[in-house]
């Protein structure tokens, strides 16, 4: 009795052992398991969170701003930012406070620039290191790249295994046009509640140019821009259809001057002391609460702006060409 149970353990650890070296995948694997994150194919996208890019706040959570938000992969690896938001992104190596980044910083760095909802960028990774990145039009979004020396055989080096499938046949029956679209109907009813609220809580992304002209996005000035724009216009209907217009126009070219800014220091001061008044007199809005106080004060404002950064200096040259002629 002792021999015929001595003999069945043999037998099941033969079959154990088998199973384990005939997968693809060493004991080692077995015993020190790789985090989900781990990529040792070729291929990786990254994508923001859903609504990461509308607001801060992401950063405080476990998953981050990024899907995945710490990826480690191999030299030789691609990886794909793809815009899965209805708003723009730029990801680029490096740090929001950051003098220089992506590129300029670093040679085996990235920046994808400007991606409209649905269009993706690729970058390669051709050296081992952590490559710390961030989206330059939302700043609070950072994640972690890793790469790792490589293994010496990735996914796509690995044989085919062909199998060859029986066809499988398939009796049709037949569709009810009426019943499916109902259904139809019903979806679309869903996705554009579901759409909605998205819609109404946009916020726009950061204030690209004042966070690079006052080193970052926790500085004083930029704090208040981001709260007279969260507190007082994304509250009242003038102040949200401003915004979204406003959105529209800044980031076609706030990235542009945000690059410059860090490039060049004396440019950076220039910048920084041209917003001064502007933030002065935004100051204002704070106290703004109704519909009507947010329309009288925006437009005051922006007439004081217009006055300050167009009026002054078109005077001042009409009184330098008028003393020429005397």
């Amino acid at each position: 009795m002792n021999i015929k149970a001595i003999g069945s353990v043999f037998l099941l650890f033969t079959i154990v052992t088998g199973i384990i070296a005939m997968s693809p995948v060493s004991f080692a694997d077995y015993l020190h398991p790789i985090h989900p994150a781990f990529a040792d194919h070729h291929e990786v996208t990254i994508t923001p969170v859903s609504g990461s890019g509308f607001e801060s706040g992401c950063e405080k959570t476990a998953e981050g701003c990024f899907s995945p938000n710490t990826v480690t992969v191999y030299v030789g690896s691609v990886i794909v930012f793809s815009n899965t938001e209805s708003r723009i992104h730029n990801f680029a190596s490096g740090g929001p406070n950051d003098d220089l980044v992506g590129l300029q910083a670093d040679e085996n760095g990235f920046n994808t620039k400007i991606m409209q909802p649905g269009d993706s960028a690729t970058w390669t990774a051709t050296v081992p290191g952590e490559f710390p990145y961030f989206d330059m039009t939302a700043p609070w979004m950072q994640g972690l790249i890793i790469v790792q020396e490589g293994k010496g055989i990735t996914h796509s080096e690995e044989e085919p295994v062909i199998v060859e499938e029986e066809p499988v046949i398939v009796e049709e029956e037949p569709v009810d046009v009426e019943e499916v679209m109902k259904n139809l109907a019903v979806v679309e009813q869903v996705v554009e509640e579901s759409a909605a609220p998205q819609e109404s809580s946009e916020e726009g992304g950061g204030c690209l140019i004042a966070t690079a002209a006052y080193g970052s996005e926790l500085a004083p000035q930029v704090q208040m821009l981001r709260e007279i724009r969260d507190n007082q216009l994304m509250n009242t209907e003038s102040g949200s259809a401003f915004m979204t217009t406003f959105n529209e126009l800044y980031y076609s070219f706030s990235p542009t001057i945000a690059d410059m800014e860090r490039e060049s220091p004396v440019f950076k001061e220039i910048v920084k002391a041209g917003l001064t008044p502007m933030i002065s007199t935004l100051s204002l809005m704070e106290s703004a609460e109704t519909e009507s106080e947010v329309l009288g004060l925006g437009l005051s404002v922006i007439a004081l702006n217009l006055g300050m950064y167009i009026g002054l200096p078109a005077f001042g040259i009409v009184k330098v060409i008028q003393l020429r002629k005397n």
